[in-house]
């Protein structure tokens, strides 16, 4: 287990003595006052007055009024939500040929009106296998719907024929196929655990009347626990921050700490985060599993059989069924916790069934408890709905997951502040990588993108008549109505705090204000301001090199955002592509700049730069990302022998394009390359990739 770089914890002070309360009501800010702790501009000790201090720095305005920094940025983007009206079905006479719809301006870039529609048919028409290219779209987020376009299909075939059973399996179904590949990968071992010995020593009055025995860990000193722990806090909950650290450390490390360890929910959540604060140090700065022709892999930390934290993981699950008979805050962070480490290990299948029964719990804990949303209690439930909600909604719309309808109590559980006692280590990791800016972005993004695949989705179901056939119309939405959503994404990001803005053609770049005018000097993440990085970027597509490591996974978050976002508008132009590929006799000027569109969002996401891709283990949604790029890098290849994408690419995509599309798709290769040994679905993705992209066996 090595902890070297792991620091120790730190949380702010005790509360003051009796003989100072008067001064701290004198001093203090309301939410202060209601806490009975001081409250001063040197050493501010909630979050709120924190932030109040820091977003005036940022303003480089003086403090006039109470800050509500996290609040204003969700109201801000949330706004936008009220925007995504739904889609109008009206899809008007289809132009002749590729023009435009009406005459368009000189200075719109032409892609030859007079050409015979004809010409555009596409060279794969239907093969033997009876697949018919001219099927109207219906709209599915989820990446692997890709294999059951009719010309994607034919593409396959011609590469490799023995593809037509997956094919068929994966069209009837659906995500049920990529369970049952994911029942391929070894389940975790059960044999790895740590050395106990019986607790012998003075305990609570409550521990001996819960009775049963209590045990200790030799390995787990208080040392180790602490540094286990500051990983953890450090790493992963600033990318979901459903924990709070200050209870932790004072509440459950000590509780385990002086009294052992048993079948309660405070040993059960302690040693989960031991074990991924084990996997977070591994993860970070391990040996890497495996290399490629001398590139080390990006998998780090022990094997794919036995990954890092592995013995404290099966302590916990070992203990884990004395706590699933409640649905409290505890019950809920447990599942969520579990399915932190199945993901971070590549065990989707197990990772989907915790993260379901988290937003269980947490829909049964809001509906079913008294909860006092103003209280730092009721701060951290939310936050804890939040992660459930955001882990529900990508489950749905990357496998078409059942939702359990945690989704319609967004109203009633509000949107979380942060509200919660000063901690000094969750101070600083703050100021450095922003993360609590960046969650409350996150969130505003995905309601975004539910509320567009929503849209989207009504927008073609709504033109299924019953008893009528959609064949030989393109049935999905307009260019105009999804080119008003494209700019619901642009105002998103337009609408970002400062310190998260970055210029759209460079998603390599440091953070640096975006508005006209002012100060715009990049940001530094890495505590020194004196330096200027102007001229750094902070992703590089050089795998090969070590990576940097940047404190708090700014990195990672940093690169989340950003791609969350380059694949939103991906999502929102890819009807375009379809339609291109199994309609081209109705393609207007429009649908080519949409086409266009998509495919320049593709370029060079951060999430499968350096530094980040070299941590796989910590980057979330590892399968859903390897399906992502399986079915852009389809289309990539389709752009190459289908004629209708192959002229768009070449007279609408640009420069940029063309400088990095072959970049970026050896990225992408290398991504699902790296993860092949140890992810099952990774494995699925290669083998189709296999013929299309000549690759190695």
């Amino acid at each position: 287990m090595n902890l070297d770089s792991a620091s120790s914890a730190s949380s702010g002070p005790p509360p003051n003595a009796r003989s100072s309360r008067g001064a701290i009501a004198a001093q203090a800010c309301e939410t202060c006052r209601s806490r009975k702790q001081k409250c001063d501009e040197q050493r501010p000790k909630c979050g709120l007055c924190q932030r109040m201090k820091l977003e005036c720095n940022w303003r480089e305005v003086q403090p006039t009024k109470k800050d509500k920094t996290l609040v204003e940025i969700l109201d801000r983007l949330r706004s936008l939500e009220t925007k995504v009206d739904r889609i109008p079905t009206s899809r008007g006479t289809p132009a002749s040929g590729f023009g435009p719809p009406q005459p368009s301006p000189t200075s719109q870039p032409s892609f030859n009106a007079d050409v015979d529609p004809s010409s555009y048919s596409s060279s794969l028409r239907p093969s033997p296998s009876g697949i018919k290219s001219n099927q109207s779209y219906r709209h599915f987020s989820a990446s692997h719907k890709i294999l059951t376009w009719p010309i994607i299909q034919q593409a396959l075939l011609q590469a490799l024929p023995s593809n037509v059973g997956d094919l068929k399996a994966l069209e009837q179904d659906g995500a049920a196929f990529l369970v049952q590949i994911q029942r391929e990968t070894p389940n975790l071992p059960l044999d790895d655990g740590l050395q106990e010995r019986p607790f012998v020593g003075m305990q609570t009055q409550a521990t001996r009347a819960a009775g049963g025995s209590r045990t200790t860990f030799p390995p787990l000193t208080k040392d180790v626990m602490n540094n286990l722990a500051t990983a953890y806090f450090d790493t992963f909950n600033f990318i979901y921050p459903f924990m709070d650290r200050q209870t932790f450390l004072s509440d459950t490390l000590s509780k385990v700490h002086s009294e052992g360890f048993d079948g309660d929910t405070e040993s059960v959540i302690a040693l989960m985060v031991f074990a991924l604060g084990e996997l977070a140090i591994d993860g970070s700065r391990g040996k890497p599993v495996e290399a490629y022709q001398g590139r080390p892999s990006g998998v780090r930390g022990g094997s794919s059989a036995k990954p890092p934290g592995i013995a404290l993981f099966n302590e916990a699950r070992r203990r884990i069924g004395f706590c699933l008979t409640e649905c409290e805050l505890e019950n809920v962070q447990i599942f969520a916790l579990a399915a932190l480490y199945y993901q971070a290990t590549s065990k989707h299948g197990e990772f989907w069934r915790m993260s379901v029964s988290a937003s269980s719990a947490a829909q049964v804990l809001v509906t079913g408890s008294s909860i006092d949303w103003n209280s730092p209690k009721g701060d951290l439930i939310k936050r804890a709905y939040w992660h459930c909600f955001l882990m529900e909604w990508t489950l749905y719309l990357e496998l078409d997951v059942p939702l359990t309808g945690i989704s319609a109590l967004q109203d009633r559980v509000g949107i979380p502040s942060f509200n919660t006692p000063f901690c000094e280590a969750d101070h600083r990791g703050n100021q450095s990588s922003h993360f609590e800016a960046h969650y409350a972005s996150q969130i505003a993004l995905r309601r975004l993108c539910a509320n567009m695949h929503n849209n989207i989705y009504e927008s073609t179901t709504s033109t299924d008549t019953p008893g009528t056939s959609n064949t030989g119309d393109f049935g999905g939405p307009s260019a105009t109505s999804l080119n008003q959503l494209a700019s619901q994404l642009t105002q998103w990001r337009s609408m970002l705090p400062r310190d998260l803005q970055w210029a759209e053609d460079d998603p390599a770049s440091f953070p640096s204000p975006q508005a006209s005018g002012g100060y715009s000097q990049p940001l530094d993440p890495t505590l020194s301001p004196q330096r200027s990085r102007s001229a750094m970027p902070l992703f590089t597509t050089d795998l090969d090199s070590e990576p940097v490591h940047y404190p708090y996974v700014y990195d990672i978050q940093v690169a989340l955002l950003r791609t969350r976002y380059y694949y939103a508008k991906y999502m929102v132009h890819r009807p375009f592509i379809y339609k291109a590929l199994h309609f081209p006799e109705q393609m207007t000027q429009e649908d080519a700049q949409g086409v266009a569109e998509c495919l320049r969002s593709c370029l060079k996401w951060p999430l499968l730069l350096s530094p980040t891709s070299r941590r796989k283990r910590l980057i979330p949604w590892l399968f859903g990302w390897s399906q992502n790029f399986l079915g852009i890098l389809l289309i990539m290849h389709m752009t190459q022998i289908n004629p209708m994408l192959r002229d768009i690419r070449t007279q609408l995509c640009g420069a940029r394009f063309e400088a990095e599309v072959n970049e970026s798709v050896d990225l992408m290769l290398d991504w699902i390359r790296d993860l092949k040994s140890s992810d099952a679905i990774a494995l699925w993705c290669y083998r189709i990739l296999q013929p299309i992209y000549n690759l190695e066996p």
